[in-house]
This record gives C-alpha cells, sequence and structure tokens, in this order.
C-alpha cells in the first residue's frame, strides 16, 4: 500500500465516522440529557502532524481545515482558520511532552477548543443563554471522555502504521540491491575475457 494512499484514505475514513457518529447521535441542543461533539478527523489531524515542522503543520492543517469546511460541515471558514492553529500548537507543545500520557492531555485540550471557542462566541453575542456548566456537563464531559479513546486510538493506529511502512520499506530496499546483486553477476566481465576465445 502506498503510503500517501494510506494517510490520505485514513483521514476520509474519519471523516466519515465523524459524519456517521454526527448523524447517529446527534447533539441535544435541548440540554435534557447528555451528548457528545465527534473529532476522530481532528484527532487524526493532531497526531498526524505533531513531529512536523512548523510550515508542514499550518499546510496540512490550512488543508484539512478546508476540506471540512466545504465537504462536511459546511463552516467555512472556520475550520480553515482554526485547524492551522491546532496543528501548529500540537507540534510546539508535543516537544514538550515527556510522556505520551501528557501528549494526550494536550490534543484532547486542543480539541476542547474547538467547541469552546463557538460556545464562548455564541455567549458573548447572546445565541445562547446556557451556563458553562450546563453546557459542559451535558455535552462536553461526554466528548471528553470518547475524544480521550479516540486520541488514544489514533495515536497506536499511528504507531502501527509508521513500523509498518518501516519495515515495508526495509523490505523494498533489500529486493532492490538483491536485484542489483544479480544484475551485476549477469554482466560479463570485460576486464578478463575468455580464455578459450
Amino acid at each position: 500500500m502506498k503510503k500517501t494512499f494510506g494517510i490520505l484514505f485514513g483521514f476520509f475514513c474519519l471523516a466519515m465516522l465523524d459524519s456517521i457518529f454526527a448523524f447517529a447521535f446527534p447533539i441535544d441542543f435541548t440540554y435534557t440529557k447528555m451528548s457528545a461533539s465527534w473529532h476522530f478527523y481532528l484527532a487524526g489531524i493532531l497526531v498526524f502532524v505533531r513531529d512536523k515542522p512548523w510550515l508542514n503543520r499550518m499546510l496540512i492543517g490550512a488543508f484539512a481545515g478546508i476540506i471540512r469546511d466545504l465537504f462536511f460541515t459546511g463552516t467555512f471558514p472556520f475550520c480553515f482558520l482554526l485547524y492551522p492553529l491546532l496543528a501548529l500548537a500540537a507540534g510546539v507543545y508535543q516537544n514538550k511532552a515527556r510522556s505520551m500520557e501528557s501528549a494526550c492531555v494536550i490534543y484532547i485540550s486542543l480539541i476542547f477548543l474547538v467547541d469552546f471557542i463557538p460556545y464562548l462566541y455564541q455567549r458573548m453575542i447572546g445565541v445562547t443563554n446556557v451556563s458553562l456548566f450546563t453546557w459542559f456537563y451535558h455535552i462536553e464531559l461526554l466528548t471528553i471522555l470518547t475524544s480521550s479513546l479516540v486520541v488514544i486510538a489514533t495515536i497506536y493506529v499511528d504507531l502501527v502504521m509508521d513500523r509498518f511502512y518501516l519495515f515495508q520499506s526495509r523490505i523494498i530496499k533489500r529486493s532492490q540491491n538483491r536485484r542489483r546483486l544479480i544484475d551485476r553477476r549477469k554482466v560479463p566481465n570485460t576486464n578478463h575475457p575468455n580464455p578459450s576465445v
């Protein structure tokens, strides 16, 4: 499997999971029961860009954001502007993380911001008067719990895929070296002509 195709296909699947879960388990804006906002796609972005150079992180974040805005949520330019900043922060804080647990906390905190910023904006302009406690308890608490599982699973899959592609590249390199050795043996040595001729 080509690495680029595998990465793109993986992000497509994560985005589809967001859509499927959002359709099957929609957010209850009446705040009468607990619900969750799904962030499979964003978790994948944060884990993928964590070790990339800062400019690559921002470009990947912007591209991923505009794809989500145009094809999945229709919220342009919210994700287009926010995702590059989140991707940049993921790499900055990743360098300070001393363990996998602290890295997970960083990613979950960034995912929390994606939900908190719209709530804060709606509260400021008067679209909603729901208290912070009510919003957090009925929506964000379950979101944080599910996002934690998603982040842990995404990190595990990323590590497995990295090892798979590393193993694949070694196999390909070993095969190429063996083929070159065989080709060299097939080429006649012109420096030592056949004495029988």
